[in-house]
């Protein structure tokens, strides 16, 4: 390894911040756990970019939008929330005028305790000018009419939201890449149609503001993951649903061929004409009758037994056609808790079929209900811990992981350099950057010898000139390190050799001391024998 000094382009100053961030959390790691090969791969479309932001620099209006694309983005949202506030509340605005809500004391006393609450709120920073504009939004209500304040709102969001993407398409550079490239710029055409349902909700109809409210999950990862989590194992799901499908297809068919009179449905239906003309035409006719009974002395208590037999339960065979058994099954089958059988006729347990009806609805229940539709809803869930599990990673490979080569925080430890030092000096992930547009802009004839290499293995697309698993702050520590610990068994070695001397000596001293005490035990054992003898 070769550490090089060069000179950083000028160019490489126009590179944003934003950029920056961007490619730092969503570079994706190859196989070998590198991040190095999706960075080099990005290179081009980075080195174009500080182009066109350098082009920017001379177009001011366009650079002062394109700075303040993040607060284009937020007034957009704000303003979506509280159009569809006021639809919700106001809308149809001619039954809100004719109920007085707009003549109520009650907007003017709003108002003024939000510029009260807006006051305080600029004071302390916290809420910004948030309940200013719902104040100014109540008293446009009330001088100006709904429909004008709903009309002024959304001509400020369409402006806004162009803003947005004109800060957009200049922070990109969207048109320099060319219409194929704009096309296929999925977040570019999003922001397209933002602006497309603005002016629909603008000229067409109100109600389409109502869709500008899914910008929320575009603003949050979180909400973008609960949607990725259905996605992302679409085809799982939808072969589970079609499995589902036909298992209620073939529960069809039998309740179609053996249970046909028990899909028997109460239903109710619309009042007809003339109940609609007159609502109360009934209720005049019983009181004529009753009037005309009592002036003729007749008892009249027969009358209303059978108005009653007159308005009996509604129901409706459900079952009569294949089709309809199925539409009935799939409807109130897999919205009903516990299967169709809850919808279905309560039969008694006198009757032939009986048992079949038992078996057909546990059947339905524990196959469809709580099989089929828990997969679905397992796959799911699933799917949404593993993109949280992913994130955690993510991030956490974020934090103790170098950009460049791989290595781990732990390896730093007790080093010479620390895994900050590290990242910041040694593998700088701009400075590797810098170095391949510098490699890019100069002059052939001008290289170095390790420019005219690194030159030539960008131009083969080989990254060996990365170092992977690899500095050289480790290579050096690695060589200290060894004579440190050749040093240390040398003294630990002396250190045991002297220990086994000294309990050597002390082993002789021992064998010594069991020697002379064998002799003179000896000797004691002599004398006794001698003077038993002489005795």
């Amino acid at each position: 390894m070769e550490q090089i000094i060069f000179p950083v382009p000028g160019i490489c100053e126009f590179l944003t911040k934003e950029t920056k961030y961007r490619l730092f959390t969503t570079t994706e790691q190859d196989e070998q756990g590198s991040k190095v090969s999706d960075f080099f791969d990005q290179s081009s479309f980075l080195h174009n970019e500080m182009e066109w932001q350098k082009k920017l620099r001379s177009m001011p209006l366009m650079y002062w939008f394109s700075r303040r694309m993040t607060l284009w983005g937020s007034i957009s949202f704000n303003l979506a929330v509280f159009i569809n506030i006021i639809i919700a509340f106001f809308y149809p605005y001619v039954e809100a005028t004719s109920m007085g809500v707009l003549d109520s004391p009650l907007i003017s006393l709003l108002f003024w305790i939000l510029i009260c609450f807006s006051i305080m709120a600029l004071f302390t920073k916290r809420y910004g000018v948030r309940p200013l504009l719902v104040a100014l939004i109540l008293r446009s209500i009330y001088y100006l009419g709904i429909g004008l304040t709903l009309n002024i709102l959304g001509a400020l969001n369409l402006t806004n939201k162009i803003v947005f993407v004109v800060s957009f398409v200049g922070n990109r550079g969207t048109f320099i890449r060319g219409y194929k490239a704009m096309i296929m710029d999925v977040e570019f055409l999003y922001h397209v149609g933002y602006i497309v349902t603005s002016v629909l909700g603008l000229f067409v109809h109100e109600l389409f503001y109502s869709i500008l409210l899914f910008d929320l999950i575009y603003r949050e990862e979180t909400l973008f993951n609960v949607i990725k989590s259905v996605t992302r194992n679409g085809r799982s799901i939808l072969l589970t649903a079609l499995l589902a499908l036909i298992l209620v297809y073939l529960f069809s068919i039998v309740g179609f061929l053996f249970l046909k009179d028990d899909f028997i449905l109460e239903v109710d239906r619309l009042p007809d004409s003339k109940a609609k003309d007159d609502p109360l035409g009934m209720q005049r006719n019983v009181e004529t009758f009753m009037e005309s009974c009592s002036s003729d002395k007749i008892s009249c208590s027969a009358a209303p037994t059978a108005l009653e037999e007159a308005d009996p339960e509604q129901w409706e065979r459900a079952c009569d056609t294949l089709l309809m058994c199925i539409v009935t099954v799939l409807n109130h089958g897999l919205r009903n808790g516990g299967g169709v059988g809850d919808i279905l006729r309560k039969p008694s347990k006198d009757e032939s079929l009986f048992p079949a009806r038992v078996v057909y609805d546990l059947l339905f229940f524990f196959i469809v209900i709580i099989i089929v539709l828990n997969l679905i809803f397992g796959v799911i869930i699933d799917t949404f811990a593993d993109l949280r599990s992913e994130k955690q990673k993510k991030e956490e490979i974020l934090k103790t992981t170098c950009f460049i080569c791989g290595l781990e925080r732990d390896k730093f430890d007790n080093k010479t350099v620390s895994f900050e030092e590290h990242i910041k000096y040694e593998h700088n992930m701009w400075n590797y950057l810098y170095f391949i547009v510098l490699v890019r802009v100069k002059n052939k004839t001008d290289y170095t010898g390790p420019e005219s290499y690194v030159a030539q293995m960008i131009k083969n697309k080989n990254l060996d000139w990365f170092p992977r698993m690899r500095a050289m702050s480790l290579v050096s520590n690695e060589g200290e390190g060894e004579q440190n610990e050749i040093r240390n068994l040398q003294d630990k070695l002396n250190t045991t050799m002297k220990l086994v001397s000294h309990l050597t000596s002390q082993l002789n001293e021992l064998k010594e001391q069991m020697t002379e005490q064998r002799k003179r035990r000896q000797r004691m054992g002599f004398v006794d024998v001698q003077n038993t003898m002489n005795h």
